[in-house]
């Protein structure tokens, strides 16, 4: 058949029709696997509602062994499996696609799928065992859907015939996963990044590397602490007759991953609260569109973050919140911005401040909050703690009484961080420390963005004066 005369329809129909005799014709050869087959979780909130799916490693093992068991004395018992399998593929390889690249003969008749970075070969056996599994996880439609999924992915976008692919399985993502904050929904923010909770993120992540790497603890609350900032892109599978395993060149996903990290840093000190990236995922795609392809993998290339194991994954992270995550998409609009720049050792300080875990975590957060407070207000030379309040006060403060109240708190601040520099512990203990530096963050946090809205004074001294 030659593509003038192909119907999609009728493929997908007479497709869908093979693949359901198909499931009959092996029920008798798999019993004996079916009680070690994974699960697929239903919606979320029904934690204990589960669709029982055929694991793809399942199927092929099944087809190879009623392909290539006919010499070994089984090729009776297999035979009527084998029937039903070759006219399977005699549907399948009737797609224009297939067609220009897969020879006549079975079992010489492997080719080539590219997909994004990575390529094997493939070769029409798989890609049905990829359809029964896909059809086995569909809660309505199973085989023709996936039929009509894999028509999609066969057709490159933009011709003629091409709906896109349903369930927008063709999207992938490079992605930044972090742990701190609750997301309840997707969330986009600037320059084609999107918050994902991570309902939306099992779909392309191996969970066990989320285990590996989040804070023990974390999956009692199903992960609801953990999340992605991720670049969503459009990608279509390459289908020819030969390959090379390193693939095309793609384009280094490392701008992403500096974009991504600083715009969690600036949600980390919005909301006061620590917000660590701990894995970098480039080119990862959907493990459905990977099953449909006859792949049980679809990892793209993975890069370690920041170790989250200090930290308490059986605590509720805060939510995220609109205002937060206003000021924090604010200022990453202007982040090549000459201001910015100033700022920037400022916010990743803050950010820093709030990651601090070990035994030393409070002093440590103290020593960075007094660390950017005292680069922004560009203090060196003596009396740090009085020119401190003076500033602070004059900068901050609207009249008397809000300067004084901005005063005390920096003295505050100030003896907390003398009693650690000078080793007075007995005059400063741990809950003293908490509060002393949820007080000197805050004022840090204000200066920041007032900062990054107007220029800081030409002189703090004269602003003082200027101002008394």
């Amino acid at each position: 058949m030659n593509s003038e005369d192909f119907s999609a329809g009728d493929w997908i129909d007479r497709l869908a029709k093979e693949l359901q005799c198909l499931a009959e014709a092996q029920k008798p050869y798999l019993p004996e696997r079916r009680d070690y087959r994974p699960r697929v979780q239903g919606p979320v909130g029904e934690r204990e509602s589960y669709v029982r799916a055929v694991a793809l490693d399942d199927l092929r093992i099944l087809y190879a062994r009623a392909r290539h068991n006919i010499g070994m004395g089984e090729e009776e018992r297999y035979a009527p499996l084998r029937a039903v399998l070759d006219r399977a593929r005699y549907i399948l390889i009737a797609h224009p696609t297939l067609a220009r690249v897969i020879g006549p003969i079975i079992d010489r008749d492997d080719f080539w799928v590219q997909i994004l970075h990575a390529g094997s070969r493939t070769s029409p056996t798989d890609l049905i065992a990829g359809l029964m599994a896909r059809a086995s996880e569909l809660p309505v439609g199973g085989y023709r859907a996936a039929a009509a999924e894999l028509h999609e992915f066969l057709t490159p976008a933009g011709e003629e015939g091409s709906d896109g692919v349903p369930g927008e399985l063709d999207i992938g993502y490079d992605a930044v996963l972090f742990y701190g904050l609750t997301l309840t929904e997707r969330v986009d923010v600037a320059d084609g990044m999107t918050l994902l909770p991570f309902e939306e993120v099992r779909a392309f992540v191996d969970e066990s590397l989320v285990e590996q790497l989040a804070p023990g603890g974390a999956g009692f609350h199903d992960w609801l602490s953990v999340g992605a900032a991720a670049r969503p892109f459009r990608w279509r599978p390459a289908v020819q007759r030969t390959g090379r395993e390193e693939g095309p060149v793609v384009e280094s996903p490392e701008p992403f991953f500096v974009q991504a990290r600083t715009f969690l840093e600036l949600l980390a000190v919005t909301h006061g609260a620590a917000v660590l990236p701990f894995a970098m995922l480039n080119q990862c795609i959907d493990r459905s569109a990977a099953q449909l392809l006859g792949r049980e993998d679809n990892r793209g290339g993975f890069y370690r973050g920041r170790s989250a194991h200090g930290f308490d994954g059986f605590r509720t992270c805060p939510e995220l919140e609109r205002e937060a995550l206003g000021k924090a998409t604010g200022a990453f609009t202007i982040r090549t911005g000459e201001r910015y720049a100033r700022m920037a050792p400022i916010v990743g300080r803050l950010g820093e401040a709030l990651g601090r875990d070990g035994r030393f975590a409070v002093e440590d957060r103290i020593l960075d909050v007094a660390i950017a407070l005292e680069q922004m207000y560009e203090l060196d030379g003596g009396e740090i703690s009085h020119k401190m309040r003076t500033r602070v006060a004059w900068f901050l403060g609207a009249d008397s009484e809000s300067r004084l109240r901005e005063m005390k708190a920096v003295k505050e601040f100030y003896e907390a961080r003398s009693a650690i520099v000078h080793n007075r512990k007995r005059k400063a203990g741990t809950q003293r420390r908490h509060v002393a530096f949820t007080k000197g963050f805050d004022i840090a946090r204000r200066s920041l963005f007032k900062l990054l809205r107007q220029e800081p004074p030409d002189d703090w001294d004269a602003l003082v004066v200027g101002g008394s």
